[in-house]
């Protein structure tokens, strides 16, 4: 265990343990939808507030301001590591979506949180094995 897992508290811990097991997942997303901007927001049961996003997805000039661009994918409210766990998609107008890759996508965003708010770092269902992608995602922290 890293120096700096063992130093934090639990809360922090839960979030660097989300940021460190959900990464490859975002960059695999960044991979299906190669086109598409995802951000993460993380809230804390203690009111921290974590952004995390992948390198086309727009960041606020203030982290409390939000994602600036996004339509919300999905939301876990009052999960058991998080307060609540929110996933924007930033979309082109030229990128319309048919009803099945709408699906695609929502199933992925689904696994995605679950990963987040799962009990261990441990990578979960069928995207989780997917080659290394080598799009980097970026994030502010709390």
């Amino acid at each position: 265990m890293s120096t700096t897992l063992q130093n934090a508290t639990p809360e922090h811990a839960h979030v660097f343990l989300a940021r460190e097991s959900f990464i490859g997942e975002l960059k695999t997303l960044d991979r299906h939808y190669p086109k598409t901007g995802f951000g993460v927001s993380l809230h804390t049961h203690s009111g921290e507030h974590y952004l995390l996003a992948n390198a086309k997805m727009p960041l606020p000039g203030k982290k409390s301001d939000g994602f600036p661009t996004g339509r919300r994918v999905a939301c876990l409210e009052n999960g058991k590591r998080f307060r609540s766990i929110e996933v924007l998609a930033d979309t082109h107008e030229d990128e319309a979506f048919n009803p099945q890759t709408e699906a695609e996508m929502l199933s992925d965003v689904l696994e995605l949180i679950a990963q987040i708010e799962g009990p261990s770092g441990l990578p979960v269902g069928r995207r989780s094995t997917h080659h290394h992608v080598a799009s980097v995602a970026t994030g502010t922290g709390g």
